[in-house]
């Protein structure tokens, strides 16, 4: 995913989503796919992110996410290992949480094991153990052999309740921020939006039709809907090629938000 980072295999994204105010519904804060977790210091790893696909449907108060990513590594001659994390953010505003985790690594289920870790929120690398000063988060992780010379396919899929704030907005968000963590650029990240109980007109873009006075509207989605291929009335898709998103702002995040509803007069 907000905006704290959020991670996930995609170019993972890990982007940070702010909390809300105290009194606000729910955050979601559980949009990161896998991406390296305490396994490396200083450089990438030696695993790249061939591609991803995120299919991701929009519903009213929960949101069906579901990732393929296709990973390939570049050490010679031997097996990688890399520790994969999804983590659930923790903050005080935090109620919003990911639910029906499930993971499979080439077609075949594995169980995840959820671990205290947290997030530097300076790097966006993220770390098992003890929080000193980041994000601290609640990571779903799965340990994955990368063979030389062939892809590895690994997939997420969950359901992670909304974020909302008094203003009577409703929001998703999905980072691939994190995924600078992985070798090179991501090669192919393809997204494709579903709206549940949702029209096209009910999104808020900052290039769209104003349904109220911008300065009354707190956050738009991203990125505008002119980057958007709008497929049917309630079907979006985008694609992005060969970026990197620690260098690529305008590549770090997919966030799904809805207008805010103006206060009775």
């Amino acid at each position: 995913m907000p905006v704290r980072p959020a991670l996930l295999l995609g170019a993972l994204f890990a982007v940070i989503i702010p909390p809300l105010a105290a009194n606000d519904a729910s955050i979601n804060l559980g949009a990161h796919g896998p991406e390296p977790v305490g396994e490396f210091k200083g450089g990438e790893s030696v695993v790249r992110m061939v591609s991803e696909k995120i299919d991701i449907t929009f519903g009213r108060t929960e949101t069906h996410v579901h990732c393929r990513f296709v990973f390939r590594s570049s050490k010679a001659g031997a097996d990688a290992v890399q520790m994969l994390g999804f983590p659930d953010f923790i903050t005080e505003a935090d109620t919003g949480t990911i639910h029906s985790m499930v993971s499979r690594v080439d077609g075949r289920e594995v169980p995840s094991k959820k671990l205290r870790g947290w997030q530097d929120l300076e790097t966006s690398k993220c770390h098992l153990g003890p929080s000193p000063e980041g994000a601290a988060a609640d990571f779903y992780t799965i340990t994955v052999t990368f063979p030389p010379d062939r892809d590895v396919i690994v997939e997420r899929e969950y359901k992670a309740t909304n974020g909302r704030s008094v203003m009577g907005d409703t929001y998703f968000s999905y980072t691939t921020r994190t995924g600078g963590s992985w070798k090179g650029s991501i090669g192919k990240a393809e997204f494709h939006v579903t709206l549940d109980g949702w029209k096209l007109e009910d999104l808020a873009f900052e290039d769209g039709e104003q349904k109220i006075d911008p300065r009354q509207q707190r956050k738009y989605g991203s990125p505008n809907l002119s980057e958007w291929k709008v497929e049917a009335p309630d079907k979006l898709s985008l694609v992005w090629n060969n970026f990197e998103p620690a260098v690529h702002q305008t590549r770090q995040n997919i966030h799904l938000q809805t207008w805010c509803v103006p206060p009775q007069q």
